[in-house]
C-alpha cells in the first residue's frame, strides 16, 4: 500500500497531468508554460520540478502514460498460463484507441510530432517511444502468428508498424472531423492482420 506520501505524490503527479493535457490541447504546446500549467493545476513550480525535470520530460509522459497501460495489459496476457492472445488483443486494442483519445494522450501525440523537427530532443525521445512499442508489438504479433491467429503473410514488424499508422491516422481524422469512427481501426487490423479465433482443443 501507499503510504501518506506517496499518495500527496501520485495526486500531484495526476493534477500536473490533467492540467497539462487541457491547456497543451487548448494552447498548443509553445503556447502553454509551465507557470501556466502549476497554476492551473493549483501547485507551485517547486511541486511540478519535484516530479519532472523541465517542460519536454513532462509532455513525453503525458503521451506515454496514456499509451503505455496498453502494452502492460498485453504483457500480461503473455505471461498467463492460460492466455487468450486472439479476444485480449481485440479487447485491449478497443480499450486503447477509446482511453487514448478521451483521456488526450492521443491529441498530445499528434502535437509531438508536428513540434517534433523544432525541438530535437522531443524528436529523439519519440523514436526511442515508438520503437519500444513497435518492437514490443512485433514480438506480440509473432505470438499470435506462433499460434495461428495472425493468417497475414506480412512479416510481424510490418504489421506492427501498419497497426500503429492506423491507429495514429483514425486519430488523426477523427481529430479533425468527430464523425469519424475511431473504434472502425479495429475492424480494418481484423482484416489486415487476417484474424482468426483459433480453434478450441478440448
Amino acid at each position: 500500500m501507499l503510504n501518506h506520501h506517496q499518495k500527496q505524490s501520485k495526486n500531484t503527479i495526476h493534477k500536473l497531468m490533467q492540467s497539462g493535457i487541457e491547456l497543451f490541447s487548448k494552447q498548443g504546446y509553445f503556447g502553454t508554460s509551465i507557470d501556466q500549467i502549476v497554476k492551473h493545476a493549483g501547485y507551485s513550480k517547486g511541486g511540478f520540478y519535484a516530479h519532472f525535470s523541465n517542460k519536454e520530460e513532462f509532455f513525453l509522459k503525458l503521451i506515454k502514460e496514456g499509451i503505455d497501460f496498453y502494452f502492460d495489459d498485453l504483457q500480461a496476457v503473455l505471461n498467463k498460463k492460460d492466455r487468450d492472445l486472439f479476444n485480449n488483443f481485440l479487447q485491449y486494442s478497443k480499450r486503447l484507441l477509446k482511453e487514448a483519445n478521451e483521456k488526450g494522450s492521443s491529441p498530445m501525440l499528434l502535437q509531438g510530432c508536428m513540434i517534433s523537427n523544432e525541438l530535437p530532443q522531443i524528436k529523439e525521445m519519440l523514436i526511442l517511444q515508438m520503437e519500444e512499442w513497435r518492437t514490443f508489438l512485433t514480438h506480440f504479433i509473432q505470438e499470435m502468428k506462433n499460434e495461428g491467429i495472425v493468417g497475414s503473410p506480412l512479416d510481424a514488424r510490418t504489421l506492427a508498424t501498419a497497426g500503429m499508422a492506423l491507429f495514429n491516422g483514425f486519430n488523426v481524422q477523427h481529430f479533425i472531423d468527430n464523425r469519424i469512427q475511431i473504434q472502425d481501426a479495429i475492424t480494418v487490423i481484423i482484416e489486415l492482420f487476417q484474424l482468426q479465433e483459433p480453434n478450441k482443443k478440448d
